[in-house]
């Protein structure tokens, strides 16, 4: 592979990256205004920096890797930043939903804030049964 080929897998990659990263704020803000909790994006990229950054790493690592274990003809380069975008996209997902601290947080505040709503109507270690109920939307 080419210099100019690297760089575009790794702008592809991180592009992917940051698709995941949208998909995944915005769903934490619609989780998060559905719980009544408070959202945002600096305290999202404090919480999961250390997420972030292996996420950016791997994709760096991915690109350097590649031409190492494909044998790229050119019906495959023609094709590759497609590739390296999906891959920065997947690769993203697998990393952040391993280590994201995000998402740790939030799930205790609803634990927390549904705990207390058990202990006030006495149901407290009792499953709250979901069937017949709806969900209002964001």
């Amino acid at each position: 592979m080419t210099h100019e080929i690297y760089y575009q897998c790794v702008l592809a990659c991180l592009i992917g990256n940051l698709l995941h990263i949208g998909v995944k704020v915005r769903s934490l803000a619609v989780d998060h205004k559905i719980a009544n909790l408070e959202f945002s994006v600096p305290k999202y990229i404090k919480d999961d920096k250390w997420a972030l950054i292996v996420d950016a790493g791997a994709s760096f690592a991915l690109v350097y890797l590649a031409d190492e274990w494909l044998d790229f003809d050119e019906r495959i380069l023609g094709k590759i930043k497609s590739i390296f975008v999906f891959v920065g996209f997947t690769g993203s997902y697998l990393i952040l939903q391993a280590m994201s601290v995000a998402k740790k947080k939030y799930r205790a505040a609803v634990d927390f804030k549904t705990n207390k709503s058990d202990e006030l109507d006495g149901t407290l270690g009792t499953p709250t049964p979901t069937n017949g109920t709806t969900i209002p939307k964001p």
